[in-house]
């Protein structure tokens, strides 16, 4: 089925039909109250006899001459009427109004002062459900051109008396009984003229200032300003006036009437201006053609790009597609493009018309009739969008991979389907109501008919779920114990309840995992993971954990294996910097770049990428001795003899080609004591020397590199610079995977339990979703950084009855540290900013006494903190992210 069909009816009839068709109904319904109704108007209905008098004076409205202070109340002494020409109600008598003998039996319990008669007002309380909202008569004085600004005054007044308690907001019905029958004279009398032959609606009437158009149309905006006002007392009056005048009584129907002729005038004005509008066309070209002419080129132009594109995308966008899925390898990004594409192959006609009809819209306006231009996009906004979701879940459907749509039945597709069609047309109707009479009595109309269409919408949705939810819940190992034992019985009346309690436990589990998901991709909101089901996860393993205490952990060799094997490789994450690096190598460029990431990142492993990609290049792993990079500098040129010079090692480098330096770990050669700058100075007066030979790549952690930009040490050395990112949450499983292939290791993942809001819902088997849900608990603890979730990967792998498991990853205890005192943090971010430090190198950075130092240090090595290597400390890698994080809180540390 294309869309739209070829031949259908155009959006202006649909907008004639729809609000028209639905007003007829409803009117049908009540005609024998509306007949009744009508004769006893009939009988009652005052004459009016208008003559044209010299001067009107106008009365005050209410005894009490209190002005508001905004929109105070004018009048003038002489105010000149002109008779309507085309009603037959004047006379050469002086306008009055004849009352209606049969009226006195009616109390309206209205005095002079707008103040109801309190006897009547008791006794209409004590009859309720006789009391009905009744108009009053029609007064010539506010059928006269300021009719608008005296009631708009008028509640504008009322509402500031009511605002300071003087008056109650009964009074509204009282305004709203005057204003109402001139709201529909003047409609009446406006229709008249608009639908009279010889009336003129056309662009050059309105450009030329004609008399009677600009007449028609200052008469067509007072109505409308005179239902913004109606609007506004709807909302100011009380709730039983709003009730009454918006319900299906003989008020009601009176109220829907009064709307209905107001919709009709519009419709009427909407055809004739356009009937008129495009017959005059070809004479609007031929006094101003550029306009014209632009439009019809943008619409030909338009009508061209869609064709073009449909053309196109009917084997433009297969083929992309193929060709995103011939790309290896098919990562998860390219799979999810993929995706997108061929949902957007099989749901794009309703999104190309609706993109169409809004570029005609907003571009042309030949017409200028804003109403219709709002109509237009109305419709074509909902039916668009609403034709979009149900063919976007149709597709969903029948792909039948998507999650929770998998393997559902006909009926529930169908359930689907009707859910999504009642929000469309719900949106509809009330955004075409709201064009045309905004809220009212058809707006509430409507409202109360889409709630009762929703009740069977919805009965038919809950019975054909229901099961699915049972089962879900039934399976749910995290489904709260009390909701289990609610949907216990599911027969009946009771089973259909607990049904609506089941569907509400399904759907706020759906947004939780949406949730988490999102929040996940952010530091905070995988610490507001962990934090949540931290407890959760120790709970739910309790038994697993006392189990496998006395079991053995990873053998060292594959222990190794998967904290620091070099046959590891994501292309993904250094892609972007060797790129750049090999791009200033091809412009041969010879200067200094520095490479910069916390502690694991993978700065060693980018170098000896890099190293390993280029072919002409030397790599140096630095330590504190300077003498040992020359030494090893001397080694890897092949410089046998010694006492080696600058010019020795220059004419080496010259002779074997190299054009790339790499020096890993430089930021060891900034100590913690007072002329700790020595050698890092000594480094780059070496290179200075041996400049325009090579591009220099040397790596710094994160924190000393703060440290030297703050010293000034690295400023105007480096042309450039990288920083390394942290990992995603794919990178770091893609690495897990590489590193068990490696290792051969067969893990049994099977026995944890993962809240199913950490675990991917892609995956079929528990054990393909614990895997997934105790990688993203890894890679949320390591922040992205690869040494650290390789290390707390292998950390989890035990021996246990002859097999590998996985257990839940040990986290460091973060209390202990937030107890310790300023001393030891000092320690700790001394370590954090220089990595390995002697007590020695410790006391001279702080200058405190040694045994302090030493007090601090002894304290952190019995937690674990703090190991010892080669003869210094450095923080170990399990309390390496919670050190950092815990010293940039308490601002002792730049991250």
């Amino acid at each position: 089925m294309s869309f739209p069909p070829k031949y259908s009816l155009s959006p202006i009839r649909i907008c004639e039909y729809i609000p028209a068709l639905f007003i007829i109904f409803l009117l049908t319904v009540s005609w024998q109250s509306l007949a009744f109704a009508d004769a006893k108007k009939a009988d009652d209905k005052p004459v009016i006899e208008t003559a044209k008098p010299d001067t009107l004076q106008t009365q005050p409205l209410e005894k009490d001459e209190t002005k508001h202070p905004d929109k105070e109340l004018t009048s003038t002494a002489e105010e000149k009427v002109e008779p309507n020409p085309d009603k037959e109600l004047t006379s050469t008598a002086e306008e009055k109004v004849e009352p209606n003998p049969d009226e006195d039996n009616i109390e309206l319990g209205i005095d002079e002062t707008g103040e109801g008669d309190i006897e009547s007002q008791e006794i209409a309380e004590q009859n309720d459900e006789e009391v009905e909202y009744t108009p009053e008569p029609v007064n010539s004085e506010y059928l006269t051109d300021n009719s608008l600004e005296m009631f708009e005054a008028e509640f504008y007044n009322l509402q500031d008396k009511i605002a300071s308690f003087s008056r109650t907001a009964d009074d509204y019905e009282e305004l709203y009984s005057r204003m109402r029958p001139v709201i529909a004279e003047k409609t009446r009398q406006l229709h008249e003229r608009i639908k009279h032959k010889n009336v003129d609606l056309k662009l050059l009437t309105q450009v030329k200032n004609d008399e009677e158009f600009i007449k028609l149309l200052s008469l067509t905006r007072e109505i409308k300003n005179f239902y913004l006002l109606r609007h506004n007392i709807f909302v100011e009056a009380t709730d039983e006036f709003r009730s009454l005048l918006t319900s299906t009584k003989l008020n009601g129907i009176n109220e829907a009437k009064l709307e209905f002729d107001y919709i009709s005038l519009q419709m009427l004005i909407i055809f004739k201006a356009t009937f008129q509008r495009v017959i005059e066309v070809p004479e609007r070209f031929s006094s101003a053609p550029v306009d014209i002419f632009i439009n019809i080129v943008m619409i030909f132009f338009a009508f061209v790009v869609l064709k073009k594109w449909q053309s196109w995308a009917k084997t433009g966008l297969p083929i992309w597609r193929q060709k995103i899925l011939a790309t290896r390898p098919r990562t998860a990004a390219r799979m999810k493009a993929a995706r997108a594409i061929w949902y957007l192959e099989n749901t794009r006609t309703p999104i190309e018309w609706l993109l169409f009809i809004n570029f005609i819209l907003s571009s042309i306006d030949i017409l200028q009739i804003q109403i219709l231009i709002d109509v237009i996009s109305t419709l074509a906004l909902w039916i668009c969008l609403t034709y979009f979701v149900f063919s976007f879940l149709s597709k969903m459907i029948e792909r039948g991979k998507q999650g929770v749509l998998k393997n559902i039945s006909s009926k529930q597709s169908k359930s689907l389907k009707l859910a999504v069609w009642w929000v469309g047309w719900y949106k509809l109707s009330f955004e075409l109501t709201a064009i045309f009479i905004a809220n009212g009595t058809i707006f509430s109309w409507l409202e109360t008919l889409f709630l009762f269409l929703l009740l069977p919408v919805y009965i038919f949705f809950i019975l054909q779920w229901r099961n699915d939810c049972f089962n879900y819940i039934d399976e749910e190992r995290d489904a709260p114990a009390m909701i289990k034992k609610l949907i216990t019985e599911r027969t009946g009346i009771k089973g259909f309840f607990f049904a609506n309690i089941a569907l509400i436990f399904v759907v706020y589990f759906f947004f939780t995992k949406v949730f988490l998901s999102l929040i996940s991709r952010v530091e905070s909101g995988r610490r507001i993971t962990a934090e949540i089901y931290r407890k959760k996860l120790v709970n739910d393993n309790t038994e697993l954990l006392e189990k496998t205490k006395s079991a053995a952990n990873l053998y060292p060799e594959l222990h190794d294996i998967l904290i620091d094997s070099d046959k590891s490789n994501i292309d993904s994450v250094f892609q972007g910097p060797i790129s750049k690096v090999i791009n200033m190598l091809e412009n041969n460029e010879r200067s200094h770049l520095a490479v910069t990431g916390e502690r694991g990142i993978g700065k060693s492993h980018f170098l000896k990428s890099l190293a390993k990609q280029h072919g002409k290049a030397i790599i140096i792993n630095c330590n504190e001795d300077f003498g040992d990079l020359l030494n090893s500098m001397q080694e890897q040129l092949g410089l046998e003899q010694e006492n080696v010079k600058t010019s020795d090692i220059t004419k080496a480098i010259k002779e074997q080609g190299i054009d790339l330096i790499l020096l890993d770990n430089c930021h060891r050669f900034l100590t913690s004591e007072a002329s700790g700058q020595r050698e890092i100075r000594r480094l780059y007066g070496w290179i200075n020397d041996l400049k325009g030979l090579a591009l220099w790549v040397l790596s710094f952690d994160s924190s000393s590199w703060s440290l030297l930009n703050a010293l000034g040490i690295a400023t105007g050395f480096f042309s450039t610079s990288i920083q390394l990112k942290t990992w995603t949450e794919d990178q770091i499983s893609a690495l897990f995977e590489q590193r068990c292939k490696e290792a051969e290791l067969d893990i049994d993942f099977g026995q944890l339990i993962i809240p199913r809001q950490l675990a991917d819902i892609e995956h079929d088997s528990m054990e393909a979703r614990n895997k997934s849900g105790i990688y993203r608990i890894i890679w949320g603890y390591a922040d992205g950084n690869p040494a650290i979730a390789c290390r707390t990967f292998a950390n989890s792998i035990i021996f246990n009855e002859g097999r590998l498991m996985a257990i839940l990853p040990a986290y460091p205890d973060n209390k202990i540290i937030e107890h310790y005192d300023i001393n030891s943090l000092l320690v700790l971010r001394v370590l954090c900013q220089f990595g390995r430090c002697s007590v020695n190198d410790i006391v001279k950075n702080l200058r405190l006494n040694g045994l302090v130092v030493n007090s601090a240090l002894s304290a952190c090595v019995a937690q674990g903190i703090v190991e010892q290597v080669s003869g210094r400390y450095q923080i170990t890698w399990l309390w390496f992210r919670s050190v950092s994080k815990y010293l940039a809180r308490q601002n002792l540390l730049t991250r």
